[in-house]
């Protein structure tokens, strides 16, 4: 069967990594191009409204492009921008997060404040990561697809060098493999690890399967920037307070309480409460089931996962009328719809900081602060 092959130039950025170029007046989503680029794109899958397609040949190179460091570049699924200079990355994300508050949030232009950049070493950031493999070979999935790409002989770039070492010389049972290098360059894969991470003084207990920030240059910087926002809070409430990241910092300066859902988390928590001797009362529970009136608090910070808050756990917070609300994000799209419930309950968006949590990938971390008007 003939293959059609297309000619499509590569107008602007879209989300998850995607290039857009427009045929018929069609949008058409590609993945590793730039803004610049002329190509010749096969179709992959076609609606109505819009086509994804993937590239054939290069035809005319974007002034932008520069050459991967990684041979597996644009077949394994992990990386995005490998292809573009850095500072072209953090603009592209810092743009689109702007959109994604002005359609998904409703924000007009002029409501959004100014938003504060921050972001450190592109490579090697990862403490920890999870690989695949098959039985013979370990890597990463390739984009929207099952089959392992293989790690290069060096590793991945975006992982801590130990991690790199111990993963290629290390196990290849089939299946995911979750990898960890702690504050003492030691290394945690098994369920029954206790690893420590160390951050602004701060001792942390976990598991190498629990949900600990990843990249080890930004994660401090982090914790600065949400005690810095809550600076006039008298108490606090930590909601998916994990193994007790933020609460543990903010308690060292004011009583708090986290939740989680899990209940190994909350477990971690309480340990580092007391390895720390920093007092933090910590509950497994959810905040749709929380009870506003067992904890008055003028500080509410939240840090859920990709989903974001439901609408009922967004009603619980803003029957609970605090004063300053901190949202920590790793996916701009639900803190846009989810900050737009706040901003009708008479929150107003007053700080916003993009933080580059995992460069080379289309991910992103943001941080609001809200406050009641």
């Amino acid at each position: 069967m003939n293959t059609t092959i297309h000619t499509l130039t590569i107008q602007r950025y879209a989300n998850n990594g995607y290039g857009i170029g427009f045929l018929h007046n069609k949008a058409v989503f590609v993945p590793y191009c730039a803004i610049g680029d002329i190509l010749a794109v096969e179709i992959i899958n076609n609606t109505k409204t819009y086509s994804f397609a993937r590239i054939v040949d290069i035809i005319n190179p974007s002034p932008i492009r520069i050459q991967p460091r990684c041979p597996a570049f644009a077949c394994c699924g992990g990386c995005d921008f490998l292809h573009i200079p850095y500072e072209e990355e953090l603009s592209l994300k810092k743009n689109l997060f702007v959109n994604t508050l002005q359609k998904i949030g409703g924000l007009p232009m002029q409501s959004i404040p100014i938003i504060d950049i921050i972001a450190s070493q592109r490579f090697a950031y990862r403490s920890h990561a999870t690989f695949q493999s098959n039985g013979t070979d370990i890597g990463f999935f390739k984009k929207y697809s099952h089959a392992i790409q293989p790690l290069p002989q060096t590793g991945c770039l975006l992982v801590h060098n130990d991690i790199n070492r111990a993963i290629v010389i290390g196990k290849k049972n089939p299946g995911a493999i979750r990898i960890a290098v702690d504050h003492y360059n030691k290394i945690g894969s098994d369920p029954n690890d206790v690893i420590t991470e160390i951050e602004q003084g701060i001792v942390y207990k976990r598991n190498p399967q629990l949900f600990f920030q990843a990249n080890r240059f930004l994660r401090g910087k982090m914790l600065s920037i949400v005690n810095e926002l809550s600076d006039n809070a008298t108490r606090f409430l930590d909601v998916g307070c994990g193994v007790g990241f933020f609460s543990l910092y903010m308690s060292k300066r004011m009583e708090g309480t986290g939740i989680d859902s899990n209940t190994l988390s909350i477990t971690f928590a309480k340990k580092n409460s007391s390895i720390n001797t920093i007092p933090c009362n910590f509950y497994a529970t959810t905040i749709e089931n929380y009870r506003p009136s067992a904890n008055l608090t003028d500080c509410v910070i939240i840090d859920p996962p990709r989903q974001g808050i439901s609408r009922k756990g967004r009603k619980t917070i803003i029957a609970m009328n605090p004063a300053t609300i901190v949202y920590i994000s790793c996916n701009p799209v639900t803190f846009a719809r989810d900050i737009r419930s706040f901003i009708d309950s008479n929150y107003r968006l007053q700080k916003l900081f993009m933080i580059d949590m995992f460069p080379c990938t289309h991910h992103t971390e943001v941080i609001g602060l809200m406050k009641k008007s």
